[in-house]
């Protein structure tokens, strides 16, 4: 269960004139709750339609239609046929239906402007967990279940089965589909304690064929995201990195580090360049020639390094989902943006009591640092510091570890990584505030327009 904080951070500013680095030649607008139509600010996958319109699904928030000219329109749970408003993933069928992916089953919102709701199992399960969802082009969708696999239901309502059970897929959790010129349908799956995991590509024929790590250059059987690009090639994200397989060569995209790519969304331009969405390292582009440029919240529009998808509108501006909410990087001449502002001093807050500070939080490559003893003591852990090794340790609901200048922290014995290692400044441990609070189970919201942090 998650616990529950709020916690604000208060912004002392400066004002400063920049343009944008990173992504050039491009402006961009940052939509959050306290700016726009959003009610929570998770948006977890997009969908562009032929309109010029861009489709929004929301973990909290329900769904959100944008269409050309920049109206927004808004579906939730209590004012539409919406089921849930904590959706997976949206897709458009050939038919011009939109189909949204709830953990009690699926939602479509039919071209008519009616609404209606289905399971893929005929006792109906409550629960049922629909993690992808995509149209085939032909007025077919594929479902995935949470481990029931994959559910194919044609233009006509007919649905197939197919699970580790009764077909060649190699795990019940399917993760991404992906469908190619040949009339194939490339599926994404993630490993189990008792099935594989990997990619599955099923012909038109109806022929299986497997890639895993075992029998191919797959990084990871772990896979988020399946895309077939233009000229043909199959873009595979896992958690361990980027792959692409085009004409039976694998080349792997890699970190060059002990973490790698935990890729989770990929799309393509009208130019051919491949655009990667990542968890903890920003967004990812490969151009025609395979070169790879890295943006992350440092260097470039995008807010934060976690982003659950990237997709780009019929107008080839690009947009991100995030946790701190919805991006778009428009395609027009690179200008002066207004002032920007950035941080000075930070207050923080816990449970509206002001966590007092002798040494003021600072702001890292878009990651804040806050005084060990204050925060950790604040959310209930008992802390104490190891001068031999100089190391943190932190005992309560967890035992957390975290050494000076490391960018590996251990929670309970159990190695995670972090964005930027902790610090002393002016004598004073300094620990990324977002690592500590997450492993201690809180869900950690930023927003960047007021700088105010959610944690729940």
């Amino acid at each position: 269960m998650k616990k529950s904080l709020s916690l604000i951070i208060v912004v002392v500013l400066i004002l400063s004139t920049s343009t944008i680095h990173g992504i050039t030649d491009q402006q961009y607008v940052q939509y959050t709750k306290n700016n726009s139509a959003l009610v929570a600010d998770r948006v977890v996958a997009l969908e562009a339609d032929t309109l010029g319109g861009i489709w929004v699904a929301t973990s909290g928030s329900g769904a959100i239609y944008i269409d050309s000219a920049g109206k927004w329109h808004t579906y939730m749970e209590m004012s539409s046929g919406l089921k849930n408003n904590f959706l997976n993933d949206v897709t458009l069928d050939s038919l011009g239906n939109t189909h949204f992916a709830t953990n009690i089953g699926v939602t479509s919102r039919m071209k008519d402007n009616t609404w209606n709701n289905y399971y893929m199992n005929e006792n109906k399960i409550f629960g049922e967990t629909v993690t992808a969802l995509a149209g085939d082009g032909k007025g077919g969708l594929w479902h995935g279940v949470t481990g029931y696999g994959a559910y194919y239901k044609n233009a006509n309502g007919v649905m197939t089965h197919y699970s580790s059970a009764n077909s060649s897929i190699p795990s019940s959790n399917v993760s991404s589909f992906a469908f190619d010129q040949k009339g194939g349908v490339w599926i994404g799956t993630e490993l189990t304690y008792n099935e594989m995991g990997g990619i599955a590509y099923l012909n038109a024929d109806g022929k299986w064929t497997l890639y895993n790590s075992n029998n191919s250059k797959l990084p990871s059987n772990r896979v988020r995201e399946v895309y077939v690009a233009k000229n043909g090639a199959v873009w595979i994200g896992t958690i361990n990195g980027l792959a692409k397989l085009y004409n039976n060569e694998w080349v792997i995209y890699s970190n060059n580090s002990v973490w790698e790519y935990d890729v989770r969304s990929v799309t393509e331009d009208s130019a051919g360049n491949i655009y990667a969405a990542t968890w903890g390292d920003g967004l990812l582009k490969i151009d025609p020639a395979g070169k790879l440029t890295n943006y992350k919240s440092s260097d470039s529009p995008i807010p934060n390094n976690y982003i659950y998808e990237v997709e780009l509108d019929t107008k080839g501006n690009i947009w991100l989902g995030t946790n701190v909410g919805l991006t778009q990087i428009k395609t027009t001449s690179q200008v002066t943006q207004p002032p920007v502002v950035q941080p000075k001093i930070v207050t923080v807050f816990v449970k509206s009591l002001q966590v007092p500070f002798d040494v003021q939080p600072v702001i890292r490559d878009g990651n804040t640092l806050v005084s060990v003893r204050f925060i950790l003591e604040a959310l209930g852990q008992d802390v104490t510091w190891n001068e031999a090794e100089r190391k943190v340790v932190s005992t309560g609901d967890k035992t957390i570890e975290l050494t000076i200048g490391e960018k590996t922290g251990y929670v309970d014995g159990v190695a995670y990584p972090l964005n930027i290692p902790s610090e002393i400044i002016n004598g004073r441990t300094m620990i990324p505030l977002r690592w500590i609070a997450e492993n201690l189970d809180y869900d950690v919201q930023w927003n960047p327009v007021n700088y105010r942090v959610d944690i729940n």
